[in-house]
This record gives structure tokens, C-alpha cells and sequence, in this order.
């Protein structure tokens, strides 16, 4: 039978050895990703699905990844999330879009997610790149893809579109 002492010296032990695993994720974490700590602890949080709220330097980041992932300019997937959300990651439309990028529940499965995870920052960034990607290769132009992004339609949208691309040429 284990007395007090020893039952707490096990329980610092695994607790130092914890924090060694987290220590070792982290710098694991900022090798392969590139990332600095702040992007590494978000990464990790997410990982072990603890709550995150990342800060705007982290969303940048994410939208700068996503972007070069999908081959779209930093500037528009930046402009994009600056109208749609004003980087509030919780962000939710009275249709129901939601998170970043504002993408609608029924459209998560066009990126192989479930609605809930269209409140994960990073997901909700990526999701929102990939439909707009596969829009503007649908469409032919990234004018006409804004357009169908924000109402579904070439027809309509055309301020919506207008003020993503004046923003995305002050991003630069």
C-alpha cells in the first residue's frame, strides 16, 4: 500500500513528465511547422482538442498556410476573412454562417468536415479557401467566385466582391 509521500512523489513525477512531453511537442511542433511558440501551443491545444482562442497574429499565420496550400493570394484569403468576420473567430451570421470565414453548415461536407468543426479556426480557414478555390476554377474568375462565395450566385454579390478585392489590394 502506497502512504502519502510516496503516492505524491508518483504524482510529481508524472506531472514533470508531462510537462517534459509538452515541451517536447512544442519544439516538435515549431520544427515542422515553422511556426513561432504562440503557433505551436495553438497547434498543440488543438490537438489535444483543449479550449483555444488564437490570437489575430496566430489567424494570420493560419491564413497565410491555408493560402499558399490552396495557391490563392494571402491578401484575398485575408480580405476575405477581414469582411466576413472581422477576424472574430466565433463569428455567427443570421443565416448561420459561421467562424472566419463564415462558411454555412451544409457546406462543410464540400471540405470532408461536420458543421461542428467549422468552429475550429483552422479547419474553418482551410474550408473557406477550398470552396473558394473550387469556386473560382468552377467559374473562371476570382471576381465572379466572390460573388458566388458570399450569395451563391454570379448574378448578385458584386459589392461583396468588389470590397474583398479593394481590401486584398491594400494587403498586399
Amino acid at each position: 500500500m502506497l502512504d502519502r509521500r510516496t503516492d505524491s512523489n508518483l504524482r510529481q513525477r508524472s506531472d514533470q513528465g508531462r510537462i517534459q512531453e509538452m515541451k517536447a511537442l512544442i519544439m516538435i511542433a515549431l520544427l515542422v511547422s515553422g511556426c513561432n511558440t504562440e503557433g505551436a501551443i495553438y497547434h498543440i491545444k488543438r490537438f489535444y482538442r483543449l479550449p483555444v482562442s488564437p490570437s489575430r497574429a496566430v489567424i494570420e499565420a493560419e491564413v497565410s498556410r491555408v493560402a499558399k496550400r490552396q495557391k490563392l493570394p494571402t491578401s484575398l484569403l485575408g480580405a476575405l476573412v477581414q469582411v466576413e468576420s472581422s477576424y472574430r473567430v466565433n463569428a455567427l451570421s443570421k443565416k448561420g454562417a459561421r467562424g472566419l470565414t463564415q462558411v454555412m453548415p451544409f457546406n462543410a461536407k464540400r471540405c470532408g468536415l461536420d458543421a461542428d468543426q467549422l468552429w475550429d479556426a483552422s479547419l474553418n480557414i482551410a474550408c473557406g479557401a477550398i470552396i473558394l478555390k473550387q469556386e473560382i476554377k468552377r467559374v473562371g474568375s476570382i471576381e465572379k467566385a466572390l460573388r458566388v462565395y458570399n450569395c451563391g450566385k454570379v448574378t448578385c454579390g458584386k459589392g461583396y466582391a468588389n470590397k474583398v478585392l479593394e481590401l486584398a489590394k491594400t494587403m498586399r
